[in-house]
């Protein structure tokens, strides 16, 4: 009963890291596409 405690969580801590890893990857790609656009549209109008 233990183990079979024991071991259930860890695909599931496994998983969400990596799917926190992926979102996180995500996020940091937008973040500097947008940035790169806000950049452009800046030296555009100055």
């Amino acid at each position: 009963m233990r183990n079979k405690f024991r071991q259930r969580p860890l695909p599931w801590a496994q998983q969400e890291s990596h799917m926190l890893k992926f979102i996180g990857g995500t996020i940091g790609v937008i973040f500097i596409i947008g940035l790169l656009v806000v950049i452009g549209i800046l030296s555009l109008i100055f």
